[in-house]
């Protein structure tokens, strides 16, 4: 009898009814998407992706994460500067506070339960704020390169820069070598690291591109997007599956305890 995939949570972009004071769907509705990206990436690394809408609710939360074996925390919005003590600086982008609260509470829960946790790009920068970490609000406004992270044009998967990977890390482990090619979608960066987090990956300008925690089974995540990759790049595919793997684990660990 083949063994039951794991359960893995993706989290969602939150859509107002009204954006910018104009109605943005036909009917006045608040909505919760995500690119088909992201979930396909937990189907294709061999999980069964279950997305996660917006309901701040302690009892729903407990009772998501207790059938989840883990969660993947998906790109989007900027992280409210508020929630590491900087004011809102020049080049800061749309915020949208009652995600990134709902989204900490998530991350905090699935700590409590060992729960694996895989970030990508917002998510990134979530982990790191969660466990005291800060960040560049735009780095146009605060940081000197020439490599163009974020505006450029062309498919999702078109190479951006190369990033070089930590070796001994989990990341150096996944790939089986020190350098990959990735692409780039984002303005904001980490600036200070959180507590107990170690850098995973660092591109060739500098900026932090993967991060793993060292006091968790498997807390990581990287900032260039590689859901948007796999299908070209397959070697991206191996984050996913890596990740996946560790959620077959937790599985099996839960139904042991």
């Amino acid at each position: 009898m083949q063994a039951m995939k794991p359960l893995i949570g993706c989290t969602t972009y939150y859509v107002s009814a009204f954006e910018e004071n104009k109605l943005r769907f036909s009917v006045a509705q608040d909505h919760f998407m995500s690119a088909l990206d992201d979930p396909l990436s937990i189907q294709k690394g061999g999980g069964i992706p279950i997305a996660i809408p917006l309901i701040d609710d302690e009892e729903y939360i407990e009772s998501l994460l207790d059938r989840l074996d883990g969660l993947l925390l998906i790109g989007g919005s900027d992280v409210n500067p508020h929630l590491y003590g900087h004011p809102y600086k020049k080049g800061l982008g749309n915020i949208v506070p009652m995600r990134d609260t709902f989204e900490l509470k998530l991350i905090e829960k699935a700590l409590k339960r060992q729960m694996p946790i895989f970030g990508i790009c917002r998510g990134l920068q979530l982990l790191n704020v969660f466990f005291g970490g800060t960040l560049i609000q735009d780095m146009d406004h605060a940081y000197q390169t020439d490599i163009n992270h974020a505006g450029y044009t062309g498919p999702k998967w078109n190479i951006a820069h190369k990033v070089k990977l930590a070796k001994d890390s989990v990341l150096h482990h996944c790939f089986g070598k020190e350098e990959v090619e990735v692409n780039s979608f984002h303005h904001q960066m980490i600036d200070t690291l959180g507590q107990g987090l170690d850098i995973a990956a660092v591109s060739e300008d500098g900026v932090i591109e993967g991060i793993v925690h060292k006091d968790y089974p498997f807390v990581a995540a990287v900032q260039w997007h590689p859901e948007m990759m796999f299908d070209v790049h397959q070697e991206q595919l191996k984050l996913f599956e890596l990740f996946v793997h560790s959620c077959k684990q937790n599985k099996t660990k839960k139904r042991v305890v």
